[in-house]
């Protein structure tokens, strides 16, 4: 396919805003190493961006961080660091994506950003509310990944850096007697340090 052939493809599928290169074999035909070269032509000439490899913008509708991070580890919500700092509980600013999944762990890194995916069981993955095709922890669910991810699973953990983060959040605005309900389907150390946490 020629530029003008690519231009009118992605101007045609201007709904879908992110494409992987499997997404493109199949709309197009064309086979993986051709679409590789074709569009990395494409992502030179500043005509398509390609934030991470394997992984094409829609040039006539391109997705924000919070869509892009959606669909690199399906299925998968924001939540811990990131999803608390939206919500206005940890006062920092963070500057990395935070997503929980049911896949494997893995850190994504495109020019601007980061996107690091955390594992939970499968029984754990609720406590979030879809905005359009963006998914987002409620902020009690959040601080509970954040515990169980950062404490519970991790053996080299420092329980003082966790301490240190929950100094800058605002604890009180969180629904204390909600956190402790849904910290009940966890395990008994994320439990007793979300108790811990909201009696400080």
């Amino acid at each position: 396919m020629k530029v003008n052939d690519w231009m009118d493809f992605f101007r045609e599928h201007s709904i879908k805003k992110i494409f992987s290169l499997n997404d493109l074999k199949v709309l197009t035909g064309e086979n993986t190493s051709t679409i590789s070269v074709q569009l990395s032509r494409l992502s030179r000439s500043g005509l398509v961006e390609n934030p991470i490899k394997g992984w094409y913008t829609n040039p006539f509708n391109i997705p924000d961080p919070e869509e892009l991070s959606m669909v690199l580890r399906a299925p998968c919500y924001l939540s811990m660091e990131y999803a608390l700092s939206r919500h206005g509980i940890l006062s920092q600013d963070v500057h990395t994506y935070t997503m929980v999944t049911t896949k494997l762990p893995h850190t994504y890194r495109s020019d601007d950003d980061i996107f690091e995916y955390h594992q939970i069981k499968r029984s754990l993955f609720w406590g979030f509310k879809i905005e359009g095709t963006v998914q987002v922890a409620e902020p009690e669910k959040a601080l509970l990944d954040l515990i169980y991810v950062r404490i519970t699973r991790n053996r080299d953990a420092k329980e003082n850096a966790i301490l240190s983060l929950i100094d800058d959040m605002y604890i009180e605005e969180l629904d204390g007697k909600k956190a402790l309900d849904l910290s009940k389907r966890f395990d008994r150390k994320t439990k007793e340090f979300t108790v811990k946490i909201l009696d400080t």
